[in-house]
């Protein structure tokens, strides 16, 4: 058995005798009551039923850059990524600081998130600008609302009084409780927290201006720019700009072609299914895979070009180049 210890793959006899090969694998999702992490459970479970003998662990992690680590290190098969920290990682830029990840491939594009910056009715912050002085909330350490609100207050220039690497479930109680005055979390929409939080509270939904965002752009070309239109929340009279990162599913280089290959034909097969579990499966389809900054693995690449749908020379793993 040469299959590298941690994706255990055994092989079984079924009922004709043909043997099925067993996968177990692992996936790096996120904090508890994220996107990922939903959306991770939902899909594994599609995965379990549809693809015999593959059985897909969820585990709590801290987001897209120990997603990231893990698969590259060998403790993590599979795992959810933003384009923006997954393209930094494979071309050794930004946090990744000139390493190169490079075990990483892309296996099919999930949905884009977008950064919501958020307070409470009553605090009097309106805006970015109004986070100077005050105790703010990134997100939990490595994830995308965590690189990304540090990065936003960083170019900037906001200096808040206290800057806190909490994961969002615990920051919102904070925010509750009267311990955090802000926070950043980048998420699907409609987020899964924000809906949460203004069953009990109203919420401040806080926007970029259009100075704010060409900034931002300016300093990081893998963010995309994201509207939240109006009336997605509660207390949301007006589209909200915001920083919109594409969220990419990935898997390490080792796993078997075939088995790639049967994990993103479920995936798309199955997406009616996908779309009970989270209502940004939406964007999952075949079209998006354009959004990827890391190259397919090869067992992706097999059905893209099954169902006929052209990847971008850039995309195409340099196995196959």
């Amino acid at each position: 058995n040469s299959e590298s210890s941690n994706s255990g793959s055994n092989t079984n006899e079924n009922n004709e005798g043909d043997k099925i090969e067993e996968h177990k694998l692992l996936l790096g999702t996120s904090s508890q009551g994220g996107t990922y992490y939903v959306w991770g459970g939902g899909w594994a479970d599609i995965i379990g039923k549809n693809v015999p003998g593959t059985d897909v662990a969820v585990e709590v992690t801290g987001g897209p850059t120990s997603n990231i680590q893990l698969i590259e290190s060998g403790d993590m098969d599979l795992g959810f990524v933003t384009a923006w920290l997954g393209g930094e990682a494979y071309n050794g830029e930004g946090w990744a600081k000139d390493q190169k990840y490079t075990k990483i491939r892309s296996i099919f594009p999930m949905y884009a998130s977008v950064m919501h910056m958020y307070s409470l009715k009553d605090s009097g912050i309106t805006s970015i600008s109004d986070f100077n002085g005050n105790h703010v909330s990134t997100g939990g350490p490595g994830s995308t609302s965590a690189e990304a609100g540090n990065g936003l207050l960083e170019v900037l220039g906001i200096k808040p009084d206290r800057v806190s690497a909490i994961p969002t479930n615990t920051a919102v109680d904070g925010l509750r409780d009267g311990t955090i005055d802000a926070g950043f979390a980048v998420t699907g929409v409609p987020g899964p927290f924000m809906l949460d939080l203004e069953t009990t509270h109203e919420v401040q939904h806080i926007g970029l201006t259009e100075e704010e965002m060409k900034k931002a752009l300016e300093k990081y070309p893998y963010w995309s720019e994201g509207i939240i239109p109006k009336g997605t929340y509660k207390h949301q009279e007006e589209d909200i700009l915001l920083p919109s990162f594409w969220n990419i599913a990935i898997a390490s280089s080792e796993l078997p072609e075939d088995l790639v290959y049967n994990l993103v034909k479920t995936t798309f097969e199955k997406h009616e299914e996908l779309l009970t579990v989270d209502p940004s499966a939406k964007e999952t389809l075949v079209e998006n895979l354009k959004y990827s900054t890391i190259p397919y693995h090869p067992g992706a690449v097999k059905y893209y070009k099954e169902v006929g749908v052209e990847i971008p020379d850039h995309l195409m793993p340099p196995e196959a180049q």
